[in-house]
Parts: C-alpha cells; structure tokens; sequence
C-alpha cells in the first residue's frame, strides 16, 4: 500500500497450528465468495497445518483504497508478506492464490524468495502478450465500475456467468455459483475503477524472474474459461523449474484438488 502497513486494515482469518500456508482470493473475490462457491473445501483443510486467508485490500471486509498503485500485483505482494509476517513470524510458508492472488503469490516469491518455500497457482489469469490485448477491455471496464458500482457490474456479470467459468463447473454449482459475485456488490466505484485500472497495468514477472524460482510449484488449472487461459498456465509449468500442472477437464477432477492442495502442502511440512 502507498501508507505504512496497518493490519488493522485487513480482513484475516488464522486456523490450525504447524506449517503455514497463505492463501489469496482472485479479482473482485473475497473470503466469502470463496466459501459461496464452495470448490476449496477449506473446512477439509488439517488443524495440524496453519491456513491464513484475507481479503485483499479494497476487497471483502479490507479496507478500501482509490489509489490505483494499491492493487498492483507488485503492492498485494507486499501486502502479503507483511501481513503473513506479522501473524506468522519470519518462518518460511507455502503460498497459493486463485488468478489475482496467483499473481501476487509469484511477485512475493520473487521479492521475498528466502521466505516462500513453495508456491500453489490457481486459475493463472492472462499474462505476457494476451494481457497486452486485455488492456484496452480493462479500460473499458474500469469506466463501467465508476458508473455502475460493484452492484452493477454484479448484476451483469451474473448474466454472464458463464464467461467467467466452465460450463460444467457452472451445471454442477448451480445453487452456489452466483455467490462469487457475493463480494463485488458491496464494491464502491472509485475503488472499482481504480483496480481495473491497475488491472490494465498488471502482468506477470518476466520469463528470466521465473525461471530463478527453483521452489516446488503445484499448478491447477481448467480449459473453456478466456480469463484464465490454459496456454498461460502451460507456459508457467515450462518456465518454472520445479512445476507440477494439473488440468481438470470435469467437475470430478476439481473436486480433487483441495486433496492436492493438502498433499503439496505436508510434502513441503
């Protein structure tokens, strides 16, 4: 944030005891709309593990912000290690996110390698050339936000749910899915528009950045959803030294990844 860090201005939650992993929500995402959704299972996640969820600032129950440089993947980075920092302590974590908190998870790796020990990356959004072509929609969204506000735009995206996820995500969640726009309605519209704003500006670290992170990497991924492309995701899995891609083609293969998720994060105990 362009303030000195307060913690007081953020949402958190802190459960289980032992090895930590951090975990961040996606663009327009909270705790709550994770939990609406319900694909991550976190009351499956082990006591004899810590888990440190929080809404991102200008999200959920966080303070808000209109200052654009606040929601660059660089500055939700920092928030993330000064927040996992001073509830946790210096001691080395797994870090995960769902696109957005990918991002952010993956700038934290970099600007803080000795403290990251491995890395979980949902739903990686577009980057490189294909966030090069998002920015002028960026933009455009960014207006709408100013004029239509987080009930607004929850109202059209709720029209166009299926732009956001695969259509078999969707027929299987048909009671929960629109409780990931849970978040969004409560959104203001400066802080709206400054995000998408900053959404124009966002990209992922370069492929030489990665290619230094010799770190474990689980990568999970779906086909049929533009905003997360599997393309990027695939050329996550060839850059990154020590990455494992998974790709679910089904509900069947979603419902296995807080298991995954489990799994990577004993493994790295």
């Amino acid at each position: 944030m362009t303030h000195p860090f307060d913690i007081n201005q953020f949402n958190y939650r802190s459960t289980g005891k032992g090895s930590a992993l951090i975990w961040s929500h996606g663009l327009l995402g909270c705790m709550q709309s994770e939990d609406a959704l319900g694909i991550y299972a976190w009351h499956r996640f082990p006591k004899k593990l810590t888990l440190l969820r929080f809404d991102a600032i200008g999200h959920g129950l966080s303070a808000t912000t209109n200052n654009k440089s606040d929601y660059l993947w660089t500055s939700l980075a920092e928030d993330t290690y000064q927040l996992g920092t001073k509830v946790l302590g210096d001691t080395a974590v797994v870090l995960g996110g769902q696109s957005m908190g990918c991002a952010s998870s993956l700038f934290s790796a970099i600007l803080h390698p000795e403290w990251v020990k491995g890395l979980i990356l949902m739903n990686p959004p577009t980057a490189w050339e294909l966030r090069v072509k998002q920015k002028e929609y960026y933009h455009k969204i960014a207006k709408a936000a100013k004029m239509l506000g987080g009930k607004g735009l929850a109202k059209i995206n709720a029209k166009h749910i299926d732009r956001m996820l695969p259509s078999w995500l969707i027929d299987a969640h048909k009671h929960s899915v629109l409780g990931m726009l849970d978040g969004l309605k409560s959104m203001k519209r400066g802080s709206l528009e400054q995000l998408f704003l900053a959404a124009a500006e966002n990209d992922f670290p370069t492929h030489e950045q990665l290619a230094k992170l010799n770190i474990p990497c689980l990568i999970l991924a779906w086909d049929g959803d533009e905003t997360h492309p599997l393309s990027c995701a695939k050329t996550l899995a060839e850059i990154l030294p020590n990455a494992t891609l998974h790709i679910a083609q089904s509900m069947a293969d979603v419902d296995d990844w807080p298991e995954l998720i489990i799994t990577f994060c004993q493994q790295l105990e």
